[in-house]
């Protein structure tokens, strides 16, 4: 299977997934849901989604089939979707977005070994590059797509039935992913005989750009619940600077998930915004993300790895605090100033943590040690979601965002400890 035409299939999916995500707030606000609704929601599909990966990682090992993985996550998708117009009420878009998260997992646990299993050895980093690439730009694709519908129906049919709509046209896109998927991908015949690899995390999509909800992907199959209970319970093999690491970094992805996941409906409801505006924003966002991680790895090459995390941390704090200000001290137009630092900052800092955890895992545990790394990114998700969602209903979204850009800030001091020197990595995946 050396044919790359179902890559495409995954464009068309990613493409929903970009306009899925802001839409699923915007349409609860619509609803008459809140920020607590809003942060219910993440952390639930988040929750479930990390189930789901563990449950496809297992189907797939046992049955040793990729092709009917993707087939039934694209296909669901397009259900999934094809239920918002009829929900009526906020918790309906709960249960829809956590079925959602389900369905998803089921491609994104097989899809790296796809590539794996179809390229030589030595292609492997090259293929998933190339994969990244048409996943993010089909993500950019849906961002641009919610945008220019909702501009032009919205006017005309108003809101409810302007989100309604798009929910329909991606589902539809949704359907046409799993078209593509039944058509393209075909059963490679090769498997794999460990699934433990490195220096692979640099290069997958999601680590590329900064989805609204942070679940976690491709690595997953590489960690069992024991072993991520073993870790919190200190019984670790993975060394005190690592550990360290990993504290931080979920101190840091607690307060991503405090400011970004009651964001839409701070953008909504106080500063009053259109649905399309909020969509614009986002996709400077992400489209600056994108295009910031060549800047990113020169940086880091030159800095090192340290030094662009503790930059991209104190930048985001810096504009998570002023987000706080946006409506009362700065005018509404500075997110759209605020929107692309934000995402300059996600592409150096998870080019570099990720990079520091490959080099700072013992050898033969670094599938390990990146699989624990998603798994405290979603954890930090799940209670950031919830914590920001209620700190911003009850307390206003200037304590979630201030409290988000804090948790930043003190995780900064714990990332920055130096420990023993960051080995080279080297090329050869294991």
């Amino acid at each position: 299977m050396n044919s790359r035409r179902w890559y495409w299939s995954f464009f068309a999916a990613n493409s929903v997934a970009g306009a899925a995500s802001p839409l699923l707030p915007l349409y609860l606000y619509h609803l008459g849901g809140s920020a607590s609704d809003v942060g219910i929601m993440v952390s639930f599909a988040s929750a479930v989604g990390v189930v789901a990966s563990l449950a496809w990682g297992k189907l797939a090992d046992r049955t040793q089939r990729r092709r009917p993985l993707v087939l039934v996550s694209f296909a669901g998708l397009a259900v999934a979707y094809a239920g918002l117009p009829f929900a009526a009420h906020a918790q309906h878009l709960i249960y829809l977005n956590a079925c959602v998260s389900a369905m998803w997992m089921a491609s994104v646990t097989v899809s790296v070994l796809l590539i794996m299993e179809s390229n030589p050895r030595v292609d492997w980093e090259r293929e998933i590059g190339r994969f990244n690439v048409y996943n993010g730009l089909g993500w950019t694709i849906g961002l641009a797509l919610g945008a220019g519908w909702t501009s032009l129906m919205l006017p005309f049919v108003g809101e409810g039935w302007g989100l309604r709509s798009l929910g329909a046209l991606i589902a539809a896109i949704a359907a046409g992913a799993a078209l593509l998927a039944a058509l393209w991908l075909q059963e490679s015949q090769m498997r794999l005989e460990s699934r433990s690899f490195r220096g692979l995390a640099i290069t997958v999509g999601t680590f590329l750009f900064e989805r609204f909800r942070y679940a976690p992907a491709h690595l997953y199959h590489l960690l069992s619940p024991a072993q991520l209970l073993r870790f919190l319970q200190g019984k670790s093999p993975l060394g005190p600077d690592l550990v360290l690491w990993y504290y931080g970094a979920l101190l840091a992805f607690t307060g991503f998930a405090m400011v970004f996941v009651p964001l839409p409906v701070f953008l909504r409801g106080p500063l009053g915004w259109r649905s399309e505006f909020v969509y614009l924003a986002y996709l400077a966002h992400h489209s600056v993300s994108v295009l910031a991680f060549a800047w990113a790895q020169r940086a880091v090459a030159q800095w090192g790895h340290r030094a662009a995390v503790g930059f991209a941390l104190f930048v985001r704090a810096l504009v998570f605090g002023l987000w706080a200000l946006v409506g009362t001290v700065l005018p509404g137009w500075t997110v759209f100033i605020l929107f692309p630092l934000a995402g300059i900052t996600w592409s150096f800092f998870q080019l570099s943590s990720t990079a520091v955890v490959s080099r700072l895992a013992p050898v033969g545990l670094k599938g390990q040690s990146l699989g624990i790394y998603n798994a405290l990114a979603g954890i930090g998700n799940v209670t950031g979601a919830l914590t920001g969602g209620f700190l911003a209903e009850f307390l206003g979204f200037q304590a979630s965002f201030f409290a988000g850009g804090a948790l930043v800030l003190l995780s900064l001091p714990i990332l920055l400890v130096e420990g023993r020197p960051l080995p080279a990595e080297d090329q050869a995946p294991n």
